[in-house]
């Protein structure tokens, strides 16, 4: 049997298929008139979350997904969203930044550090390891997130950390 055909139709869609701030809503509507290409195998369509206060994605990634009630963040590195460029400093200054461009894509999708339930760091070296931690621990409130850190040969633009997160609306 076809993976796709197993998938019974919905006649759920998105209202509105991005989120552009706080004050935005995304409700579902049961008309089926209203069905649109947000329906996706019977399950409502991801949404995406796109913040100028955060660096800019490249085209063939969102800043996040906005799906059944979570958020998924992409990669972020240490990239100023005013300068687009790395900021100075080491590996705490860039663990900050990551966590600061994460913070103002998860405020767009009306989440927050707080909600966050799960965390992957990467870090180029784990040498960094304990800077990466005192920076990192100022950011989240008990219960911390669940965290994997692992090291990578390599990160976009030659950093040494980039974090990724989940978080509850």
């Amino acid at each position: 049997m076809d993976r796709d055909s197993s998938f019974a139709p919905s006649t759920a869609s998105y209202e509105s298929t991005s989120v552009s701030g706080p004050a935005s809503s995304s409700r579902l509507s049961t008309d089926p008139s209203q069905a649109s290409s947000a329906t996706i195998r019977g399950n409502p369509m991801k949404q995406a979350v796109r913040t100028q206060k955060a660096p800019p994605p490249l085209p063939f990634y969102s800043q996040a997904i906005i799906c059944q009630g979570m958020v998924y963040c992409s990669g972020s590195i240490g990239v100023s969203p005013v300068t687009k460029k790395l900021v100075e400093g080491g590996v705490g200054d860039r663990t900050a930044q990551a966590l600061n461009n994460l913070s103002a894509v998860l405020e767009e999708a009306n989440s927050s550090l707080r909600y966050v339930v799960k965390c992957n760091v990467f870090l180029s070296d784990m040498t960094n390891f304990a800077a990466m931690n005192r920076v990192y621990d100022t950011f989240f409130e008990d219960p911390k997130p669940c965290r994997t850190c692992v090291a990578v040969s390599e990160l976009p633009l030659k950093t040494d950390v980039e974090i990724e997160c989940i978080a509850h609306l």
